[in-house]
């Protein structure tokens, strides 16, 4: 490895520990926001996937894989089934 690509490499090692928000997307849906204000507990809103089918998960505002919904004893969890566009 050359020094260049040696000094790129320990400065980005460096940010392996920065927190980031990781979100799981199953969809989403576009409403009017006097409908939003009407939503009470119990409202079901519909949307456009199929119960079972894959999330969308972002690290920040970007796709960074896709996974399935699994429960770990009391716990919902994600089983990543693609990163980066490559089926696991």
């Amino acid at each position: 490895m050359s020094a260049s690509a040696e000094t790129t490499a320990e400065g980005i090692d460096r940010f392996w520990d920065v927190p980031v928000t990781v979100e799981a997307r199953l969809d989403d849906r576009l409403m009017e926001l006097e409908d939003v204000g009407k939503i009470r507990a119990g409202e079901v809103i519909a949307l456009h996937r199929a119960a079972g089918e894959t999330l969308d998960v972002y690290v920040g505002n970007v796709r960074f894989a896709v996974a399935e919904v699994v429960v770990i004893e009391d716990t919902l969890a994600l089983r990543i089934t693609e990163f980066d566009g490559l089926e696991l």
